[in-house]
């Protein structure tokens, strides 16, 4: 990641935080990163499984469920979700293949970076009971 990515991860994560603080706008933001990775799915090659973790545990971390990571880290997770929605980051989207390239270098270098809290995370889920709602008696 070169510097001028750095320094936009940078001012994204520090823009995250009022998203986090707003349900709503958490909701749309990770709706608008899971609508553009389902369109872009064959860049995060490699890095597909762990991009949709980090989706699930921002929506976990939001809904109260799992609070097991940092402010910070959840805040460059944000940060970098922000970077990617961005039509006019550092390569604009309309750059043909380029404009996806900076974007899949952000999600990746965050993905490094936080690979002991996303393995964490995952660990996390599978010990997690999934309850089945149509067994739940309704009182």
């Amino acid at each position: 990641m070169n510097d001028q990515e750095k320094k936009a991860l940078d001012k994204s994560t520090h823009d995250a935080q009022s998203i986090l603080s707003d349900p709503l706008k958490t909701k749309r933001l990770l709706e608008r990163v899971v609508n553009k990775s389902d369109k872009n799915e064959s860049f995060f090659d490699g890095i597909w499984e762990d991009l949709q973790a980090m989706v699930r545990m921002v929506r976990s971390w939001r809904a109260g469920d799992y609070q097991d990571i940092s402010k910070k880290s959840i805040l460059i997770v944000a940060g970098a979700f922000l970077y990617l929605v961005n039509p006019l980051d550092i390569i604009p989207d309309f750059t043909p293949l380029l404009g996806m390239v900076d974007d899949v270098t952000v999600i990746g270098y965050v993905i490094n970076n936080l690979r002991k809290e996303i393995q964490k995370f995952k660990d996390w889920e599978d010990s997690t009971p999934i309850v089945d709602v149509e067994e739940v008696e309704i009182a």
